[in-house]
């Protein structure tokens, strides 16, 4: 099966196209995520199902170009992957500025602080507003600093389930922080009209011809 007719049978939902994609092109995209995730198996395996997703629902829009479907994968992957550090350094910096700023409240002066404490109760009120699961698993990683197979533990899940309750996690606060901070930001010249980063948009011509080649 070529390419064309790999990406005509995903548009068409055909069982056959499924199995060449899951045969001939997931073992190579796990491999690039694994080896970009710290070895974490599980990791890998959230990244490269979600990036099979985006691959599904990207060749189901008859205007989509995917030329080189490799390719494609391991763009959207490699995004996917940067995606997650993102998130996941977000989520430690935000929590921690709100440890920070509970830390200091008592020494400021009110006017000064007042900017903190806002912040501060919007990210209390982010996590609050996760799913119980969700806003434990952020907590026991990022404030008790706990290991994911603790995290485990104390579920009664797999490391597993674990890593992708915390994947989870760190996606829904990160969107819910940003549709914050889109609300309190006044768009400039550069955000109007102009699309935001998505993981999951096609590879530009650039990224396509270096994929092709690697």
């Amino acid at each position: 099966m070529n390419d064309s007719l790999l990406v005509q049978g995903l548009r068409e939902q055909k069982p056959a196209a499924v199995q060449h994609l899951t045969e001939c092109y997931l073992p190579s995209v796990w491999r690039f995520v694994y080896a970009r995730v710290g070895r974490d198996p599980h990791l890998a395996e959230d990244i490269v199902s979600e990036t099979v997703l985006a691959l599904i629902r990207t060749a189901s829009d008859p205007a989509a170009d995917i030329s080189n479907p490799g390719g494609w994968l391991r763009s959207v992957a490699s995004n996917k992957v940067n995606d997650h550090f993102r998130a996941a350094a977000r989520v430690q910096h935000l929590i921690d500025q709100a440890k920070q700023t509970a830390a200091v409240a008592d020494f400021d002066e009110p006017s000064g602080n007042q900017e903190q404490e806002e912040r501060r109760a919007e990210i209390r009120k982010v996590m609050d507003g996760l799913p119980e699961q969700q806003r434990q698993a952020l907590e026991w990683k990022y404030i008790d600093k706990l290991s994911v197979r603790s995290i485990a533990d104390r579920m009664d899940v797999s490391e597993k389930a674990a890593e992708s309750r915390l994947f989870r996690a760190r996606r829904d606060f990160r969107d819910r922080v940003l549709r914050i901070d889109k609300e309190d930001s006044p768009p400039n010249r550069h955000e109007v009209g102009g699309p935001e980063h998505d993981s999951d948009s096609q590879p530009k011509p650039q990224q396509k011809a270096a994929n092709a080649t690697a």
